[in-house]
């Protein structure tokens, strides 16, 4: 066998010839078998002898070929196209040259196993063996003719072989070009297939019956099944419950009648029967003819830019509360504070008869508690003047238990679970109480038929990725009070309104709606953060997040009870509001103060030009016209450094906000106020207490 030959077969696929070889090996063995001992008992008889020794050895050799498949492809086939070439000859030397179909058959199977370079090679030695075998015994003249026979042959052999080995060329390139091509197609197969699972958005193909016929990994994953085959076949209805799956289903069938779907919103339930949201884009897919054979589908999941988007919602609408509930507090505040005040001057006139008095004292109660729904609003709307100290949580949880146990009645059972070495914050502890109140409370209404109520203190620290995906939360360490009840539990739509201000699930009379839009502005302005968990019928837990503080604790500080209240120093007053300015006028003036009055800023500033004798205390409303109350004190204290100052307001809008005055050690009196407390503050400002 050539190198050659080797090579022709080393450029080509071999398999089928390798098919072919163990076929006629098969047929050898199989027909071989049947033939040989009526062959040998002839050839036996007819005295040839060598034919029975090359019946039986090609016999032998095609039975071990067949079995020994390990060897070489090349070594059987050479072997096998020997035996036939031994064949030939045998039945050239013992029967006589008409006997060269052998010989044919030797050059086409070579041509066939081992490819058109044996083929031309064992017809030319075909060739040669039979013009020697012929010409022997032959004379000169014989030999002529012999010679002309033998070319013939050859001829005859040669085209055979390569009309053979130019059809075998021709289809081995094609196969060549088949497999190349169906490699390629594999090979973008592959890469295709590993993009469409690679993506993390929900990409499927569906029949025109609206059957899944594919999808990638990240459909399987959405819907919790782990093979293909388990959603191929299926339709959206065998899904998703039929409320979705029918507004999904209309999609389909407007794609299937040639539409185009882009960044369409649909709705579904994951297998845990959360609400989802995904952005679909759904194409037709057409054949050759343009008809449309179905659809693919492509749909991201847009559920947490849902979420994101509702809590802007939510955010911006609380604020548009909060300000409407600032601006109403502040308008309320001035006439509370007249009602108040006149109140407490009425209590003062001699020869009140006992029925009057009972008036009197019922206007003030009202009165003091419209001023405490005021100051609710305030909360929410985070517009209360703030008195952060540096506390202990659970200081202030154990001073609140004793309260807490008689406010929450016997039917509930009330633990604390206060975590040891706590970090300490920085609130207004008054604040802080009334958060626990109003969380306590709401759990106790929550509990009517009694239950477990559990108030638990911790450290958490937020890590930055935590504060990124979670807004509103910073990162670093917090301390955490929780407060957790039994009771009914809120549905979410429940629970996304709680906040807000009014709004109350208890019935009419039971409730202001106003507790936990307090906790919420307490918490947001002394920079904490609250999360709610809760579920029908399983109770809920209120976990708010104070930032921890690294200085030491501070004590408050105590007024002495008993001041002098009168004085003769002279004071400007700067009040708006005319019944304010009257009732506070009015009220100094009692105690013995000189005292001067402005309508605004601007007014106030013409007052001290115009007196000569010393001004003693600035007594400002903080939000005026032209001239705010800050502004004022700052141009007055510039001029006058011995000048005390004392604001007054019914909010703390921006105004004061852009002053520092929620943060700077400011002296500083609520509306509504009543004259006493209006003296006792501007006494203790101007003894510098």
């Amino acid at each position: 066998m050539s190198g050659a030959a080797v090579n022709e077969l080393d450029t080509v696929p071999v398999q089928w010839r390798a098919d072919m070889l163990k076929l006629m090996l098969r047929v050898c063995v199989t027909l071989g078998a049947l033939v040989y001992i009526p062959s040998a008992y002839l050839a036996m008889s007819s005295g040839l002898l060598g034919i029975v020794i090359v019946d039986t050895t090609v016999l032998a050799v095609v039975i071990a070929l067949l079995r020994f498949e390990k060897l070489p492809y090349v070594w059987r086939a050479s072997a096998f196209c020997a035996l036939l070439y031994a064949v030939g000859v045998t039945l050239l030397l013992s029967v006589g040259v008409s006997r060269q179909i052998y010989l044919f058959g030797f050059s086409i199977l070579s041509a066939l196993l081992l490819g058109q370079r044996a083929g031309l090679g064992a017809s030319l030695l075909a060739s040669l063996s039979f013009f020697v075998i012929g010409a022997v015994g032959h004379s000169n003249e014989d030999l002529t003719s012999w010679s002309v026979v033998t070319l013939n042959f050859a001829l005859v052999n040669i085209l055979l072989t390569l009309a053979i080995g130019t059809v075998l060329k021709t289809l081995e390139r094609a196969l060549n070009r088949e497999i190349g091509t169906r490699t390629s197609l594999e090979n973008e197969r592959t890469l295709l297939r590993a993009l469409f699972d690679a993506l993390p958005d929900v990409v499927f193909m569906k029949d025109t019956l609206g059957r899944y016929v594919n999808c990638n990994a990240a459909t399987l994953a959405a819907l919790r099944f782990e093979h293909a085959s388990e959603i191929i076949g299926k339709t959206i209805f065998d899904l998703q419950p039929r409320e979705y799956a029918q507004a999904i289903h209309a999609d389909d069938m407007a794609v299937f009648s040639g539409q185009t779907i882009t960044n369409h919103e649909t709705q579904s339930v994951d297998p845990d029967g959360n609400l989802s949201y995904y952005l679909s884009v759904k194409i037709p897919l057409r054949d050759a003819e343009g008809n449309v054979t179905g659809l693919l589908g492509i749909s991201r999941n847009v559920t947490e830019h849902h979420k994101l988007q509702d809590q802007l919602r939510q955010a911006q609408k609380m604020e548009a509360i909060g300000q409407l509930a600032g601006g109403v507090a502040h308008d309320f505040n001035n006439l509370l504070t007249v009602i108040i005040g006149y109140t407490e001057v009425l209590k003062t006139l001699p020869n009140l008869d006992s029925l009057s008095l009972d008036a009197v004292n019922s206007i003030g109660e009202a009165g003091e508690r419209a001023a405490s729904l005021t100051r609710r609003l305030l909360a929410f709307s985070r517009q209360t003047m703030l008195q952060p100290r540096v506390v202990s949580m659970n200081a202030v949880v154990e001073e609140t238990e004793r309260l807490l146990r008689r406010l929450i009645g016997e039917d509930i059972i009330f633990t604390t679970v206060l975590a040891p070495n706590i970090d300490r914050v920085r609130v207004d502890p008054n604040q802080l109480d009334q958060v626990i109140m109003n969380l306590v409370v709401n759990a106790r209404d929550a509990m009517p038929q009694g239950g477990r109520l559990t108030i638990e203190t911790g450290n958490v620290e937020f890590s930055a990725d935590y504060a990124a995906q979670n807004p509103g939360f910073t990162a670093g360490h917090h301390v955490m009070l929780a407060v957790t009840d039994t009771g009914i539990g809120m549905t979410s739509e429940v629970k996304a309104r709680i906040f807000e201000p009014f709004f109350t699930t208890k019935r009419l009379g039971d409730g202001t709606g106003l507790g936990l839009a307090m906790v919420f502005g307490t918490v947001q302005q002394s920079g904490g953060h609250i999360h709610v968990y809760s579920e029908p019928g399983h109770g809920s837990t209120f976990k708010i997040y104070f930032p921890a503080a690294t200085e030491a604790v501070t004590r408050a500080v105590t007024a002495p009870s008993t001041i002098g209240l009168t004085g003769t120093e002279t004071i400007l007053l700067v009040e708006d509001d005319d019944a304010v300015r009257v009732l506070a006028y009015t009220s100094l003036r009692s105690y013995g103060y000189s005292v001067l009055t402005a309508t605004d800023g601007q007014d106030a500033l013409r007052q001290v030009g115009a007196y000569r004798g010393r001004i003693d205390a600035l007594v400002t409303d903080v939000v005026m016209p032209n001239t705010s109350g800050p502004e004022l004190a700052s141009e007055l204290t510039n001029r006058f450094a011995h000048l005390k100052v004392l604001f007054m307001s019914g909010y703390t809008d921006d105004a004061v906000v852009r002053h520092g005055l929620l943060q700077a050690d400011v002296a500083f009196i609520q509306k509504p106020y009543t004259p006493i407390a209006l003296a006792q503050k501007l006494r203790a400002v101007l003894d510098g207490r």
